[in-house]
């Protein structure tokens, strides 16, 4: 059975001289002991200790030879004086046959314009072979010529992600969509920082795999990495074709629910992602004003909390009957979005005095808002819903427009009182 070769743990490096340190332990056997009675060693007693030991094997003057260390630091700061030594002197009394010196001097020759000496150039030849993946050198040489050299491949991924953001920028990509990206294309370039070339779909894959949520977060980053990985090539940072490596990725889908008795069918059908009229009608009750006024707009209109952390109140326009989402603060797309009867009734009721510059004045961002709002339904006995102010007006408000099955019932959500 072959030997498997011991890996070094750690070089010596100076100049073209590198010098693997191999960790090698002495076992020492200890002097007999006796029990603190006179008697013997006790069976089963160590008899070996192991001390740590590093080694450096090296070749001066044609003759192999060893020195051995007791710490890893010890070894790598000798080591290097000792291959620096080599560097310098190189193996002077060593005698090569003629056909041998021959080659090195040519050798020498060849690689003095590159500035490597003999080893050196041997070390880069040898990696550059190892990473060919069964292509010739020529063939990798003639390829790059043909299509490679538009392709920035000095670039980091720092840089282009870098390039990336003052891309966005430019084109006026919303602060939200430039926060998602740094979430997941900043994450990402962090776990790769070296080369753009060498990330693979599978280095992708595993990346999204380890992201925390359920299967919509992941199919978030992967939008984003694709976004970016498009870009990447459009602008020279990877050759045509090198966007396919986000694009290869695989989208997450969370697991169907199994349902295996009764009680478990019947929860599958609780309405967990809105809130009961009663349930909204016990929060907006005990709730302060300040708050109060952005939960009913959420809740009765159906706007992104995006879009209200930005609403001006000159753009609720009660008497016309409909709020203006313009281009400077929606989320996605400007609209208008009608203001339905019960949402006219409860602006009515606040004093105009307080309808000036934003409709939030505490909160500004969607974030804040989140926060003021569990304190308000946390107040009130009533469990936090992510996304439950919207999904409950979209829900409610197509019972009503659209009816029919598969609807919830006709509820007026809009007649919160």
């Amino acid at each position: 059975m072959a030997v498997k070769k011991r890996a070094p743990v750690d070089w010596a490096k100076s100049g073209s001289v590198k010098l693997p340190i191999y960790f090698s332990p002495l076992k020492k056997k200890l002097e007999g002991r006796s029990n603190g009675g006179g008697a013997e060693n006790v069976p089963g007693e160590l008899k070996f200790k192991v001390y740590n030991s590093f080694v450096i094997y090296y070749y001066e003057k044609g003759r192999r030879k060893k020195v051995r260390f007791a710490a890893l630091a010890d070894a790598k700061q000798d080591g290097k004086e000792l291959a620096k030594k080599l560097a310098t002197e190189g193996n002077e009394n060593l005698v090569l046959p003629q056909a041998e010196c021959r080659v090195y001097f040519t050798a020498k020759a060849i690689l003095k314009p590159h500035g490597l000496e003999v080893d050196a150039g041997a070390r880069l030849l040898h990696e550059a072979l190892s990473r060919l993946k069964g292509a010739t050198l020529n063939q990798v040489i003639d390829f790059f010529n043909a299509h490679g050299q538009r392709v920035l491949i000095s670039a980091t991924p720092a840089e282009a992600y870098a390039a990336y953001q003052q891309d966005m920028v430019q084109r006026g990509v919303s602060k939200y969509h430039q926060r998602d990206v740094r979430r997941f294309v900043g994450a990402f370039v962090k776990a790769f920082p070296l080369s753009l070339g060498v990330i693979t779909t599978s280095d992708t894959d595993g990346w999204l795999a380890k992201l925390g949520g359920k299967a919509r977060n992941k199919n978030n980053g992967r939008d984003k990495l694709i976004a970016f990985f498009n870009f990447l090539e459009k602008k020279n940072y990877l050759p045509k074709g090198g966007a396919d490596v986000a694009k290869g990725t695989t989208s997450f889908n969370d697991p169907r629910q199994v349902i295996s008795t009764e009680e478990e069918a019947a929860a599958s059908v609780t309405d967990t992602d809105i809130y009961t009229p009663e349930e909204m009608s016990k929060i907006l009750s005990l709730a302060e004003p300040e708050v109060r006024v952005t939960m009913e707009i959420k809740a009765f209109s159906g706007i992104r909390t995006e879009e209200l952390s930005r609403l001006w109140w000159i753009l609720v326009n009660e008497a016309a009957g409909y709020i203006s989402i313009t281009d400077a603060i929606a989320k996605v797309n400007q609209r208008t979005v009608p203001i339905l009867a019960n949402l006219k009734r409860r602006l009515a009721s606040y004093p105009e005095s307080i309808k000036k510059d934003l409709a939030s004045k505490t909160w500004l961002s969607a974030n804040a808002l989140y926060h003021a709002w569990k304190r308000a339904t946390d107040a009130a006995g009533v469990p936090y819903k992510k996304n439950g102010f919207r999904n409950s007006f979209i829900s409610y408000r197509l019972a009503v427009v659209r009816g029919g099955a598969n609807m919830l019932p006709p509820r007026r959500f809009e007649n919160v009182v």
